[in-house]
């Protein structure tokens, strides 16, 4: 048993019949039924229940199909890692951004992965402040964070746009709005609110002063950290605005709701230094460009 008679097997399988198999390989029909009976010979068993129709598959045969796709899945994998550490494509690359969930992020780290094997892709988590610090002191190779904290001083960085997201109102999962998909501005104002305070940007402040214009201090309720927020409203102390990518880490036993009647949207972004020294950087940085043209 080989490669290419185990190669041919599938395609007999796949294409439905031997002459139908011969031409998606580009071989004559003789050959593709001479590999396919040798490989047969070579398991003393028969994969195929033939009529003058079509082939079945034996129970043998289905078990070689499936066990040889995966098989030569796997070779296609050692192949492409040992062709890309072959041509340099390893190596480490060091990622830091805040402790988000995004499914255009994820899936861009996975196509990377998948991708380039021999490059040990790392992530670190830091908070909104630190993300152009980090990159900026060579401490990490690349930064994802959103569009509304860019410092308005970034030439030296090429940033790249991942995703759309926008903020969400999230609401302890037994409040009477938890049932409603979203909620207006008016719906907020009479409900006590909770603030992460100093760390709040200057977009977010914008979107709650819109929220609480006209109400006193004391309707806030002032936390330090993200985590005392959520805390804060899974105790039904009050309701706060996150955003989604946030929400998705930390809203467990919360309802997480659009606002209809505020725009809250913004970028979900990465970027990275343009003079970098990391050689496996502009791999990402490709990749990553070839993903937001695909939008």
């Amino acid at each position: 048993m080989d490669f290419e008679q185990l190669k041919i097997f599938i395609s007999v399988v796949e294409n439905g019949g031997f002459t139908k198999a011969a031409d998606a390989l580009y071989i004559s029909h003789s050959t593709t039924s001479r590999k396919v009976a040798a490989l047969e010979e070579s398991l003393n068993v028969r994969l195929f229940e033939r009529d003058t129709r079509s082939v079945r598959l034996t129970e043998a045969g289905k078990l070689l199909y499936n066990e040889s796709r995966m098989l030569l899945q796997r070779v296609e994998e050692i192949e492409s890692a040992v062709r890309n550490v072959g041509n340099g494509y390893s190596g480490r690359l060091r990622a830091a951004g805040p402790n988000i969930f995004s499914d255009d992020l994820s899936g861009l780290y996975k196509e990377f992965c998948d991708l380039y094997p021999g490059i040990v892709l790392e992530v670190r988590s830091c908070g909104l402040s630190e993300v152009f610090g980090l990159v900026g002191s060579d401490r990490a190779d690349f930064g994802f964070t959103f569009s509304y904290v860019l410092p308005e001083n970034s030439e030296e960085y090429e940033i790249v746009r991942v995703a759309g997201e926008k903020f969400c109102v999230v609401v302890p999962e037994g409040h009477p709005l938890a049932e409603r998909g979203s909620v207006t501005v008016k719906d907020l104002r009479t409900i006590k609110y909770i603030s992460v305070g100093e760390q709040r940007s200057t977009f977010t402040r914008r979107l709650e002063d819109h929220i609480l214009k006209g109400r006193p201090r004391s309707d806030v309720l002032f936390v330090s950290t993200l985590e005392s927020l959520f805390m804060q409203v899974r105790r039904e102390n009050g309701i706060s605005l996150v955003p989604y990518p946030v929400a998705r880490i930390y809203g467990t036993q919360c309802a997480l709701l659009d606002i209809e009647d505020m725009d809250t949207r913004f970028d979900l972004v990465v970027f990275w230094r343009k003079k970098s020294g990391n050689r496996s950087l502009p791999l990402f940085a490709e990749l990553a460009g070839d993903c937001t043209r695909r939008k």
